[in-house]
């Protein structure tokens, strides 16, 4: 019988080994463990672990406390009865075990029935996915442009200020009142943010990669039949597809790639923690899992959820490149979005190892294969979402951001290099039944990329119940899907540099 990871064993624990070259510009964050930070936090106040936790999560919304539950230190994990009604199932299958493939699957699989339908009305997948407007600040609503040109002027434009916005929102890394306020209290805890980092692209840059996400969101949905297009074909360039814009391009002297991507995925959250001396140390956040295989000694691997995606570069001439993914996301849409990230370089730097790239770059013709291709998986994807009112617009049913990248992946490739792929029989029948819904009204797509669709949704792996042959190819794409870089002791174990 396998011996149950000891309590002690920090599965986030960090490397002392990260960021110690002096030419190894990764040492411009220091970090701290979370549990380092937890137990030092309690046991300088002399209070109880739930009393802690009580201060510390109260100003986080649902959708943020839900990962959460499975990032928090064995031993730390709120007990359902503290919880919010609606969060209390999930919290009570979790306990104060790890997460597995199984364990996901089975999360993905009954995440519709563990949360209440909202009693407000929100725009389904569908919705979300083709709209002609985006928020470039909250409250500011605009038209989604038709040329490269608008864009930019778009992305240059200054946006009037919001109302009430705190120096968080701001970017400024300094702490309003009222929170040093409740640090002091609670001994300089932790901040459920990072404060003291910057963006990775500037404003300029943000804006741009927003607006053309939905702008190839809203020429992917031109394929539609009319039942759920209604409105006008949207053109951008005169041109009425996302693949037929790229290979516009890609005419015109950009430098395009699409490549696989995967990092250790947080969902968003981060944090940190106020040093008396000024400044701030990171907490690196993450989500460990038991992976269902076994390493040489007989005991099962441990690793950390990763965040895949398929990433495109886009590099005019002259200006600032361009960066969007594609993925099935949580914000209730599988499709494009901008790659707008807060740079920590523990995580998501996409030079320095933190970030793997499984696989050979998608460029020229294999990339305009691969845009017609998330444009039918994103129609496919969205359509049964909204059909069957799925939460999150299907994300984990319908697959996670793995399983989605994943897919297209193996349509592509003939084979996938990332682990762990959840996504269940059910759910593939049903992506299946919407694939033929929307030939059958007349969805404008070549054959043949719907043929390897159906054939991917077929043939790619599941990694639920591994047994046999199935192990050693698992094991193989679970170690092509760790970073190379890492102060994570779990990643570095898997991709070797405890062995340098």
């Amino acid at each position: 019988m396998t011996e149950k990871i000891p309590l002690s064993k920090d599965p986030l624990g960090l490397s002392q080994n990260w960021g110690i070259d002096e030419h190894d510009q990764t040492h411009i964050a220091a970090l701290i463990g979370l549990q380092n930070v937890l137990e030092t936090s309690c046991l300088r106040q002399g209070i109880r672990r739930d009393q802690l936790l009580s201060e510390l999560l109260r100003d986080l919304n649902h959708q943020r406390l839900i990962p959460l539950l499975a990032i928090l230190p064995r031993g730390w994990r709120m007990a359902p009865a503290y919880l919010p009604e609606r969060l209390r199932g999930i919290a009570a299958l979790l306990g104060d075990g790890l997460l597995s493939p199984l364990l996901l699957a089975a999360l993905a699989d009954d995440l519709q029935h563990l949360i209440p339908p909202r009693e407000s009305q929100q725009p389904n997948a569908i919705e979300r996915w083709r709209q002609e407007s985006i928020a470039l600040e909250p409250g500011h609503d605009i038209a989604l442009p038709n040329d490269l040109n608008s864009c930019q002027a778009l992305a240059n434009r200054q946006l009037p200020s919001t109302a009430g916005t705190t120096q968080h929102d701001k970017g400024k890394g300094a702490c309003p009142p009222p929170l040093k306020e409740r640090l002091a209290a609670l001994g300089n805890a932790l901040v459920w943010h990072n404060e003291g980092l910057a963006m990775i692209q500037n404003k300029s840059s943000q804006r741009m990669n927003k607006i053309l996400a939905q702008v190839l969101n809203r020429l992917a949905a031109n394929r539609l039949p009319a039942q759920w297009n209604p409105s006008e074909a949207f053109v951008f360039e005169g041109l009425p597809s996302g693949q037929s814009l790229i290979d516009l391009l890609i005419n015109q002297g950009w430098q395009c790639r699409g490549r696989i991507r995967a990092s250790v995925a947080s969902f968003g959250l981060g944090a940190s923690q106020p040093v008396e001396s000024g400044g701030w140390r990171q907490i690196p956040l993450a989500v460990p899992y038991r992976t269902g295989l076994e390493d040489e000694h007989n005991q099962e691997i441990l690793a950390l959820l990763p965040h895949c995606s398929f990433e495109m570069e886009l590099k005019p001439q002259k200006g600032d490149n361009i960066l969007l993914q594609y993925y099935q996301g949580i914000e209730g849409v599988n499709g494009w979005a901008a790659m707008n990230d807060l740079h920590r370089p523990w995580q998501n730097d996409r030079h320095n190892g933190t970030v793997a790239y499984p696989g050979e770059p998608f460029t020229g013709q294999r990339l305009s294969d691969a845009m017609e291709f998330t444009e039918l998986m994103a129609a496919v994807h969205n359509l049964a979402a909204s059909t069957d009112h799925l939460h999150l617009g299907g994300y984990g049913a319908l697959g996670y951001c793995i399983d989605s990248t994943a897919l297209l992946e193996h349509g592509l490739n003939g084979s996938s290099s990332l682990f762990p792929i959840t996504l269940g029989g059910l759910w593939r029948e049903r992506l299946r039944r919407s694939l033929e819904t929307l030939l059958g009204q007349g969805f404008i797509i070549n054959s043949s990329v719907a043929d390897r669709y159906r054939w991917s949704l077929d043939t790619l792996p599941q990694d639920l119940c591994l047994q046999g042959s199935a192990r050693k190819a698992a094991r193989q794409r679970l170690v092509s899907t760790q970073p190379s870089h890492s102060p994570f002791e779990l990643v570095r174990e898997l991709n070797g540099e405890t062995l340098k």
